[in-house]
């Protein structure tokens, strides 16, 4: 047990580490932007805020909120349109930035106090950013499942949190592809079939005994859940006190050419997901 326990906690925090990288999602832009600032505790609580949706998104997709699937579904296009509508906001205050040029030179902590501080709302900003984004239970059911699956595969044990997930991720991409409602999002669930776990409709299909009891399988998943959001926090902590401490390097027009940049393609963004919504709403 506590080996297998080490392994999902050292998992957990390299795949919240690893899958939060890509710096082309809205709280990945919410975090560069104003670290480009100087304001690194307003994106310590922007990390912080998203990593408690990452928390719970993550538990959730172990422990088969795939059984919901059929009545989440159906929200999915307003979330999109609610998200747009944030990100559409958030991405125009970013591009209406304006810097204080006597204050960029200023060292970041005396610069956030001068601000008095705007991060306090940055915390339930992140919060309400990440929650209403539709796609991040796919993602997260999806990194954890291939995650969890390749460090199966060299023979550690995660305690059976392979198999919770690989059940889940056959159950969603069966609903999706069996129900009309699905077929809309199908292409939004980034999971290669080759990776899927057989949906239950033979003898081959039956899921394999988990290794430990039903309480223990809470137990891991919760521990897997916060090292995930521990991985997105070390991430996002480091690379914007990188960005902090890095940015007088840069030209002042340059850093605002890619914050007023990174604003622009958040409203781009929002406008994307926008369509998308209203083109599921018309098929429902």
């Amino acid at each position: 047990m506590i080996a297998s326990l080490v392994t999902i906690s050292i998992v957990g925090l390299a795949a919240g580490i690893f899958f939060s990288m890509p710096a082309v999602g809205p709280i990945s832009i919410l975090i560069v932007s104003h670290a480009l600032k100087g304001q690194w505790r307003y994106c310590i609580r922007t990390a912080l805020g998203a990593s408690v949706v990452d928390l719970i998104v993550c538990f959730l997709a172990v422990n088969g909120v795939s059984r919901l699937f059929g009545l989440y579904i159906g929200f999915i296009p307003y979330i999109l349109v609610a998200a747009s509508v944030v990100i559409f906001i958030i991405g125009l205050r970013i591009m209406r930035t304006r810097f204080n040029i006597e204050g960029m030179g200023q060292g970041a902590d005396s610069q956030e106090q001068s601000r008095k501080f705007r991060g306090k709302g940055a915390f339930l900003k992140a919060l309400l950013l990440n929650a209403s984004n539709p796609l991040l239970f796919f993602g997260w059911l999806t990194a954890s499942f291939l995650a969890l699956s390749l460090v199966s595969s060299w023979g550690f044990s995660v305690g059976g949190l392979d198999n919770m997930l690989g059940n889940n991720v056959g159950a969603v991409k069966t609903f999706a592809a069996t129900h009309a409602s699905g077929k809309d999002i199908l292409p939004l669930v980034k999971t290669p079939d080759d990776f899927v776990a057989p949906t239950p409709s033979g003898p081959k299909s039956r899921p394999a005994p988990l290794p430990y009891p039903r309480h223990f399988q809470l137990f891991f998943s919760v521990c897997y859940a916060f090292c995930v959001a521990l991985g997105t926090n070390v991430w996002f902590w480091s690379f914007s006190y990188f960005l902090v401490r890095n940015r007088l390097r840069l030209r002042l027009s340059l850093i605002s050419r890619m914050i007023q940049g990174l604003g622009l393609f958040l409203c781009g963004f929002s406008l994307y997901i926008l369509g998308r919504g209203i083109a599921m709403i018309a098929h429902f």
